[in-house]
């Protein structure tokens, strides 16, 4: 028996000392990538990898750690160093309370010969060679990268920024990994031969940003975003599958006759993916926009009678919610960043120019300066001036009639809230949809998106917020202050702002029949005698955690 006790007691020590190599192994540091892999001294030299660890630990040269003054940055994932002086070439490795790292090698470059300028250079990559900053990056603030031969701002040219915190630089080729930003994109102020300032977009991560052009990618340079103000993260996503069904009866129409429908399409974005299968009618599709298909009948469809286009959508929406540090919220830099600019600005839809939103506005400002709780205040001074009629959902449903009447729906509801965050200076858009009820229902709905520096876009329902629920709505958010800033994955979003589409003459006729595209018109016709009738519906849906 007491032999027995005794074994027992070994491999319960052996079990122990065998997990703990395991994790010891596991939290070893890992270095992945040296960049640039040749610096001349005082340079600053970035190391990628994981496992670095919250608390400095130490870089080594050839087994020498630097002096703490000479490491400028540490995170688990990115180290800035400045190269010393009196080095030719060493052995770098990683020291944490875990153990050492794998070596990488770094050379000093103005120990390494140089080619011959008379040499020909058939194709010259784009090069980083410094950035401001490298540490404390924000979400939507400039980030300026120096370098040679970025090109012009053309087609294929583009910044990427790293998605996934631990990706490596071995990883380039697989967008999924990284945020591009198109080198006509807003966020892209200035596009030289020899410098770029960029807008960090929503979600870039630490890790590191490169240029490609049509030369090819340029070399990998690290940045470490700030998280001061919080961040965002996703929850549980539920897919959608969704039926969208147009029916046209042609009664008669003239010889040049014609018939043009605008449909939305469902936005893409960080809580949202969506795609599109046109199953019938794709004949008469004539233009597929970022945001909206166009389809159109000509006189010869007039002869058919009844004709049908059937969209099939699937959605793909995930919970959202931000993290707020509330103290550290910053506002918006004047002179409005051109990316935001549309969102700032009185629109058809959002009339923050309205004196008496104006009013509010500055009544609001003149209590708190914090962004965040001014975004509380603006919806709780819409609920506290308009009242609810939630019958109301037409297109009639306009922020300043239901201002001037002190009733509107959802709609007018959601854009007074919009159109106040505006007038406070607070990037703000509209959003269209429908709330997703357990029984495959789909209930027209309003919300909207704010922008705040450091965050990026944050969707927000100061609907639900305020404590509406619609009837037979469920599956929320249980605290309903969450919607404050965030949105559960029963919001799914068919269009989002204003949008324009083309200029048509006086003589064209405009209809429509869906609130919840945000178009000026669905339907146009000219010399067509038609009815036609729009519906969707939920065909099926399933939560993933």
């Amino acid at each position: 028996m007491k032999r027995r006790a005794i074994i027992i007691v070994c491999m319960f020590v052996l079990m122990l000392a065998a997990g703990a190599i395991a994790f010891y192994e596991v939290s070893r540091p890992v270095l992945i990538a040296i960049d640039p892999v040749s610096s001349k001294p005082n340079e600053v030299v970035s190391l990628f990898g994981r496992n670095f660890g919250e608390q400095p630990g130490h870089v080594l040269f050839d087994a020498a750690p630097l002096p703490s003054p000479a490491v400028l940055y540490w995170s688990p994932q990115l180290i800035s160093i400045r190269m010393p002086h009196g080095v030719d070439t060493a052995i770098v490795r990683i020291q944490t309370r875990f153990g050492l790292s794998n070596p990488l090698m770094l050379a000093d470059a103005a120990k390494i010969p140089e080619i011959s300028k008379s040499a020909p250079i058939p194709n010259i990559h784009p090069v980083i060679s410094s950035m401001q900053p490298t540490t404390n990056a924000q979400i939507g603030k400039p980030l300026i990268v120096s370098g040679d031969h970025f090109g012009d701002p053309e087609e294929g040219s583009a910044v990427f920024f790293t998605r996934i915190a631990s990706v490596s630089t071995l990883a380039l080729d697989d967008p999924a990994n990284f945020i591009e930003v198109n080198s006509a994109d807003k966020l892209v102020e200035v596009w030289t031969e020899n410098k770029i300032t960029v807008r960090v977009p929503d979600g870039a991560e630490n890790g590191f940003v490169f240029i490609r052009t049509k030369r090819g990618p340029s070399n990998v340079y690290p940045v470490a975003v700030s998280r001061a103000m919080g961040r965002t993260w996703k929850g549980e996503t539920a897919k959608y599958s969704i039926e969208q069904r147009i029916a046209i009866h042609v009664a008669a129409s003239l010889p040049e006759g014609q018939l043009s429908l605008f449909l939305a399409k469902p936005p893409n974005q960080a809580n949202q993916n969506a795609q599109i299968e046109v199953k019938r009618g794709a004949e008469y599709l004539v233009a597929d926009e970022n945001n909206w298909q166009e389809f159109r009948l000509g006189q010869a469809d007039a002869s058919k009678g009844k004709i049908e286009i059937v969209r099939g959508l699937q959605v793909d929406v995930s919970e959202m919610r931000a993290d707020l540090a509330s103290s550290s919220l910053q506002g918006i830099d004047s002179p409005w960043p051109a990316f935001l600019a549309s969102s700032l600005a009185a629109d058809t839809l959002v009339p923050s120019d309205d004196p008496t939103i104006q009013a509010a506005a500055l009544a609001i400002q003149k209590k708190e300066k914090n962004p965040f709780r001014q975004i509380v205040l603006a919806s709780q001074w819409v609920s506290s001036n308009v009242k609810l009629n939630d019958k109301s959902q037409g297109l009639s449903d306009e922020a300043l009639v239901a201002l001037k009447h002190k009733a509107g729906g959802t709609r007018a509801l959601a854009l007074l809230n919009c159109a106040i965050l505006r007038a406070l200076g607070i990037p703000a858009v509209p959003v269209a949809g429908f709330l997703a009820t357990g029984d495959n229902r789909l209930i027209p709905h309003f919300w909207g998106e704010y922008y705040l520096t450091g965050m990026g876009w944050i969707p927000f329902d100061p609907l639900l917020a305020s404590g509406y629920v619609p009837q037979q709505f469920s599956g929320g958010f249980s605290d309903r202050l969450i919607y404050y800033r965030g949105i559960d994955n029963r919001h799914i979003a068919m269009s989002r702002g204003y949008r324009l589409l083309p200029a048509v003459s006086r003589e064209v006729q405009k209809k429509q029949k869906v609130s919840w595209s945000f178009f000026e018109y669905d339907e146009l016709s000219l010399g067509l005698s038609y009815s036609s009738t729009w519906d969707i519906a939920m065909i099926s849906w399933n939560a993933n955690p």
